[in-house]
């Protein structure tokens, strides 16, 4: 896949070569500093965006490389830390559009809601992503709008790692 992507995909390619290579990540035993860990610890990935928009990657071979890297963060935590768990987190975001890459400290009973498959992520993420930016209609007012029906702009794919 690295192959592939090394020849016809250099941004996706560059992003996850630098995510392999240089996994400074930021880990604390405090639970209280695990937004900052997870705002530490993201990694956007946008080389499949412009992939996805033009057709010229399949969904699965998004998804075999997002494997591939979740693979190679793993072998690194393992590597690195002993005894520890970890959350390895996948967000779709069609408002940017890109897959954004997060790792924290995992601790029990965290709230798992709105979890999706990787592949139903790599699939919901090419079917609605705005890849043109978000359209504001003309003549549209704050009344007008139906704020019962969220617009869901993010989900996202968890692993828990244990090392």
């Amino acid at each position: 896949m690295l192959a592939y992507l090394s020849k016809h995909a250099q941004k996706a390619y560059k992003e996850i070569l630098h995510i392999i290579e240089h996994p400074d990540f930021l880990f604390s035993n405090d639970r209280a500093l695990t937004p900052l860990e997870a705002q530490t610890n993201y990694r956007y990935i946008h080389g499949f965006t412009r992939l996805l928009k033009k057709g010229t990657i399949s969904l699965d071979d998004v998804t075999q490389s997002l494997i591939f890297l979740e693979g190679k963060v793993e072998e690194y935590l393992k590597n690195v830390y002993k005894n520890k768990d970890f959350e390895f987190i996948i967000y779709g975001d069609i408002g940017i559009p890109g897959f954004t890459l997060t790792v924290t400290s995992f601790y029990e009973n965290q709230d798992d809601e709105g979890r999706y498959e990787l592949s139903d992520l790599v699939n919901w993420f090419s079917e609605n992503a705005l890849y043109n930016g978000l359209q504001i209609e003309e003549g549209t007012t704050e009344e007008d709008s139906d704020e019962s029906s969220e617009f869901i702009f993010r989900k996202h794919y968890t692993k828990i790692i244990k090392t």
